[in-house]
């Protein structure tokens, strides 16, 4: 592809132009120039298009236009595999100076199966500016080194921007080790739920040895969210001395009908589904709830209860 059939779709994925469908009543970008060059760029593979996007990069000004070509480039990373997309990207980094490029350059690098020169990113998640630490975060997820977990142990257990710690929590979900493990445990006590639950998802993930009493505790957490993560925990790594606290969670889940659906019940019902020719209890449970709990069940989790006991 030349110079000019490039820019011309740079061209066209700026032309953000709206139209009406008359089948849906309203409208929408679908259709437009903008959505049928990124039709056409998201198909982009060949890698031997890189040192022409690479020279366009230094010819064109405007930050929209080199957005768009960064697209370009981490797409062709994505479609092909290459590793010469991302060090293509890596080197732009360096180069760029604006949050919105810096941005750009470490969300298509964040797309990358794998980035092997972590140190160029890792000085980002202490930038002044939250979304390019919130970027750089992101692009640690393809960075399996323990160059980028010890960043973001460093973070977690430096930094006071929960939503930072939250973030580099579900990345070290990710890329973690065990390593990490003595430094997510006393964001347990964090005072933001965000934090809280983020550090027991990552636990979740990385903690097999955890003593099981850690996510326990996390059922009688004041925040929804940290209660559902302690159910996955559980569902994940516990064994029977869960299985009276569980009980207890699913009693209290249904004493009332309940505004928003969370995965809780269902989490609940397969853990307890796990034991129940061992426990007594379990079925008995089981058939209290199809007895008398339909109408505070969500349709979902009655399914779930009518494909598993049928004999009901």
């Amino acid at each position: 592809m030349k110079d000019d059939e490039i820019l011309y779709l740079v061209e066209q994925m700026s032309d953000e132009e709206y139209l009406y469908h008359e089948e849906v009543k309203c409208y929408t970008n679908e259709g437009s120039p903008s959505d049928l060059a990124y039709a056409r760029v998201r198909q982009f593979r060949d890698a031997k298009m890189l040192p022409i996007l690479n020279d366009l990069l230094d010819k064109v000004k405007q930050a929209e236009q080199k957005q768009h070509l960064y697209f370009m480039i981490g797409t062709i990373g994505v479609n092909s595999g290459d590793v010469r997309a991302g060090m293509l990207l890596l080197e732009k980094l360096e180069q760029e100076t604006k949050p919105s490029l810096l941005e750009s350059i470490l969300e298509e690098i964040a797309k990358q199966r794998c980035i092997h020169n972590t140190e160029r990113i890792v000085k980002y998640i202490d930038d002044s500016r939250s979304s390019v630490r919130e970027a750089a975060i992101q692009a640690l997820r393809v960075c399996r080194d323990e160059i980028a977990e010890d960043a973001l142990i460093r973070l977690i257990t430096t930094s006071n921007n929960s939503f930072d710690i939250m973030s580099a929590n579900f990345v070290l979900a990710t890329i973690g080790t065990e390593r990490a493990v003595p430094y997510l445990i006393p964001l347990l006590d964090h005072s933001r739920g965000d934090v809280r639950h983020s550090a027991l998802a990552a636990l979740s993930e990385l903690g097999n040895g955890l003593d099981l009493s850690i996510f326990l505790h996390g059922l009688k957490d004041r925040s929804s969210n940290v209660r559902e993560y302690a159910l996955v925990a559980i569902e994940r790594h516990g064994d029977e001395v869960a299985i009276e606290p569980v009980i207890k969670r699913l009693h209290t889940l249904l004493k009332r009908t309940r505004q928003i659906q969370t995965d809780e019940v269902l989490i609940a019902f397969r853990f307890l589904h796990r034991f129940q020719h061992s426990h007594q209890a379990i079925p008995k449970l089981f058939h209290w709830i199809i007895q008398t709990k339909r109408e505070v069940l969500f349709d979902e989790e009655w399914q779930w209860l009518e494909d598993h006991f049928t004999c009901y």
